[in-house]
């Protein structure tokens, strides 16, 4: 069987679909990983045969537009906040989502999969298996309410949806996935439609080496603080909170871990014991020993923490983060602050409770026991083979 993966040029977007990628090639099947040519040495370092489709297009600037932020070298806004910038923005990121669809269709029609599996940014995996008459799916990488009778309901308002699938003479009706695949919990998502399958999430943020600290059980609760790379491409300074997380932390009896970036450790500056600042360390690396972790939100982190059962404090300033945010909170596995609620005295008491009240640990183990009780997907594989 060949299977055909999509992504578009985030590695966030891609990172949740590699382990079922492994399964497909364990079980003994054929996988590439189709993306614009950007994201090809990110499919590469996971393991799987990437094929470039499609210009490059960057996402995040358009994404700057739609939430009137500023670029992300903080440089003043230009016209962001109008409605005629939005409306343009909104016709901008259509095009960017499909602008590797008819490379992929090309691309699709000649490998000739059998089954085409793509991230919720990637429509075209729909289109392609669509023209070829092969199932598809589609891969969430967190809280949505794609899969759900609320989802299918909002696909046909979208930007230029159905017109990707008319220029390839294909007509929809309803969702066009056979299936979409939900890496989150139950408690964390809308009731599913028929078509929606669970699928264990398996932690997987980059390529990374262990370090021996980070298997030692530490001697003190060890906080983990990342801000992803969402968040920091998006906004910049602006949106980058991490040293307000660390001036909350102080003189609580923690051990600080920083996983960033190097752009991002510019700008924490420095910093003293007993913080360590660790750079390009996937976070499944470093939250099997934490108590805690405080972050912006990512779908991924949200859900890499729920998988080792680590409570949360999710501090979120856009939109499409708060949503993480408010479906973690009721589970009882965290707090979430957002906008003008998150400052310095907020973080530390958020904290100080996580740590403190076995609720949260409670809860977050609760959680963690839900998303192991769900199909591996190596159990998914072999639904989608049949």
């Amino acid at each position: 069987m060949k299977v055909l993966f999509a992504t578009s040029a985030r590695p966030t977007h891609y990172f949740p679909m590699v382990p079922l990628a492994w399964a497909f090639r364990a079980a003994g099947h054929e996988v590439i990983a189709a993306g614009q040519p950007a994201i090809t040495g990110v499919v590469a370092r996971s393991g799987i045969q990437p094929v470039a489709v499609g210009p490059d297009r960057d996402l995040l600037a358009i994404r700057r537009k739609l939430l009137a932020l500023p670029p992300a070298d903080d440089a003043a806004p230009s016209g962001y906040t109008d409605d005629a910038a939005g409306t343009d923005a909104l016709a901008e990121m259509a095009e960017a989502v499909d602008a590797m669809t008819d490379d992929l269709v090309s691309y699709a029609r000649w490998w000739r999969p059998d089954l085409v599996v793509g991230d919720p940014m990637s429509p075209g995996a729909l289109v392609a298996a669509k023209v070829l008459g092969v199932p598809s799916a589609r891969h969430l990488w967190g809280p949505d309410t794609l899969g759900s009778a609320e989802g299918a309901a909002e696909l046909p308002g979208m930007p230029g949806f159905l017109a990707m699938f008319e220029r390839h003479g294909v007509a929809v009706d309803g969702d066009p996935a056979t299936w979409t695949l939900d890496p989150a919990p139950a408690a964390m998502q809308p009731p599913a439609a028929d078509s929606t399958l669970p699928i264990r999430y398996i932690p997987y943020n980059g390529p990374g080496a262990t370090p021996p600290w980070a298997e030692a059980r530490p001697s003190r609760p060890r906080v983990c603080v990342t801000w992803g790379l969402t968040s920091n491409d998006l906004g910049g300074r602006t949106l980058f909170l991490v040293p307000q997380v660390l001036e909350a932390l102080a003189g609580l009896d923690v051990e600080v871990v920083v996983a960033a970036t190097p752009a991002q450790r510019e700008l924490i500056g420095p910093t003293a014991a007993p913080v360590r600042v660790v750079d390009n360390l996937p976070v499944h690396v470093v939250l099997p020993q934490c108590a805690a972790v405080v972050h912006h939100g990512g779908a991924l982190t949200t859900l890499t923490a729920a998988h080792y059962g680590v409570p949360q404090v999710v501090l979120t300033q856009i939109p499409e983060l708060d949503l993480n945010g408010e479906r973690l909170a009721p589970t009882g596995a965290g707090v979430h602050l957002r906008g003008a609620s998150i400052d310095v005295s907020a973080i530390r008491a958020a904290v100080r409770s996580v740590l403190s009240e076995q609720s949260f640990s409670d809860s977050a183990a609760r959680l963690r026991g839900q998303m192991l009780a769900q199909p591996t997907p190596a159990d998914v594989v072999a639904q989608l083979a049949n």
